[in-house]
């Protein structure tokens, strides 16, 4: 028999298939002989790309805010965090001059442990922390309009500093193509007026986008956000498909930006032989998998690697069940998925439509089991997915419909780019 093992929250779903069924695991190696990441992180700081260094470019009277991803987004945000800190405190007369502000873009606040995890006790205890919240019209100021007549509207703090510093996480993203960057402007601190349009159709890539960045309105008009915005330096940490950060850039929005989706591309792309009849992806375990929502991210890579009428099955534990918004609400509410198409195509996007779409988009090319022991099958009946407590019983019901030639195996699907099909 073949095992097959893929991560689930902070462990494993694992199972066993007949000798006679291909098992094809895409997953690229990690690496074991990566500098450690404080030492990665400086030398990126003492050589930024197309910038000066941070401390010679901060005044004593500048105001300063600080971007940090939210709970939604693993990354090395304490290292980051101290080792800029390190570096300007001593270059402003107050702490007061220094502000961080948490990227949530549509996500809820993130609890005072969340905060502890992000930051640390160290800066939250010393420095003010604001909470960007999309809807709190009071919180936002009005820029202009970006590229394809996109409002902007973004947290004030941004207009309120004379320099801002970005932080985060270069990845895959199956809307605009690699994170990191300018999304911690756009989707980070947008208004919803800007979330509207931006993460809808046409801006929103109607297919997956991994890898997919220049041409892509998605990343163009976040980028020119980031611009008007006036960030003037960030920091972000490069990870291969297996978490680690293999890297760290720091310097110019667009030119470090470039440097570490280069980075990044190299460590992800991977090539697939041929598609198949069942897919099984995870995305990578806790906190990718912590709701339904975010977890979505796994599908948009499984959903380009299946045969028509395939069987997607998404390991993710769901432990905080199934996320912002109404994506449970839309699901429910459809009668058959091309209805949840034509209803984002009419509606646009809202917190948990877009993520509504995007599962039917899948369910028109195949069926999708979830494997979850938190979610309830009846509720995902409803929602037009299938549902398994484990691996071996998803795989039961997916040879019910037809026993495969071949399974793909995805053990963290969320991070890397499938690039070439065999015959296509």
């Amino acid at each position: 028999m073949k095992k097959i093992v893929v991560p689930y929250g902070n462990s494993f779903q694992q199972a066993e298939v007949n000798e006679s069924i291909i098992v094809e695991n895409i997953d690229l190696a990690g690496n074991d002989n990566i500098d450690c990441e404080e030492s990665l992180l400086k030398k990126a700081m003492d050589n930024p790309i197309g910038s000066s260094k941070l401390e010679d470019m901060v005044k004593n009277d500048d105001n300063i805010l600080i971007v940090v991803n939210d709970h939604t987004r693993p990354g090395p945000n304490k290292i980051i965090v101290n080792e800029i800190i390190e570096r300007i405190a001593s270059k402003v007369d107050d702490n007061k001059q220094i502000k961080f502000i948490i990227a949530t873009g549509s996500h809820r606040k993130p609890t005072r442990e969340e905060l502890v995890n992000i930051l640390g006790e160290n800066i939250i205890d010393k420095y003010e922390v604001l909470i960007h919240e999309c809807k709190d019209e009071d919180s936002l100021k009005y820029l202009g309009e970006s590229l394809y007549n996109v409002p902007i509207y973004v947290n004030k703090a941004l207009t309120e500093c004379t320099f801002c510093i970005v932080t985060g996480l270069i990845a895959p993203h199956h809307s605009a193509g690699f994170s990191g960057g300018r999304k911690s402007i756009v989707p980070g601190l947008a208004g919803f007026n800007t979330l509207k349009i931006h993460h809808s159709l046409p801006i929103r890539p109607y297919e997956p986008a991994m890898g997919n960045i220049y041409g892509n309105p998605f990343h163009e008009v976040a980028l020119d956000v980031a611009l008007k915005a006036n960030v003037k330096f960030m920091v972000n940490a490069v990870q291969n498909p297996h978490k680690q950060n293999i890297a760290f850039v720091a310097g110019n929005l667009i030119e470090a930006h470039k440097q570490g989706v280069d980075i990044c591309k190299d460590a992800s792309e991977v090539i697939i032989s041929e598609k198949a009849d069942i897919v099984i992806a995870s995305p990578g375990g806790y906190p990718r998998d912590r709701n339904l929502y975010q977890s979505q991210k796994a599908l948009s890579v499984a959903e380009m690697l299946g045969n028509p009428d395939c069987t997607f099955i998404i390991s993710a534990e769901c432990r905080d069940g199934y996320g912002e918004g109404v994506l449970k609400e839309w699901l429910s509410a459809a009668a058959n998925p091309q209805e949840v198409v034509e209803r984002f195509k009419a509606e646009g996007y809202d917190v948990g439509s877009n993520k509504a779409f995007m599962y039917a988009r899948a369910m028109i090319k195949g069926k999708i089991i979830i494997v979850s022991e938190y979610l309830n099958k009846d509720e995902l009946d409803e929602m037009m997915l299938g549902w398994a407590p484990n691996l071996e019983q998803a795989l039961e019901e997916a040879f019910k419909k037809k026993i495969p030639n071949k399974i793909l195996v995805l053990p963290n699907a969320v991070n890397i780019i499938p690039t070439t099909l065999k015959g296509e």
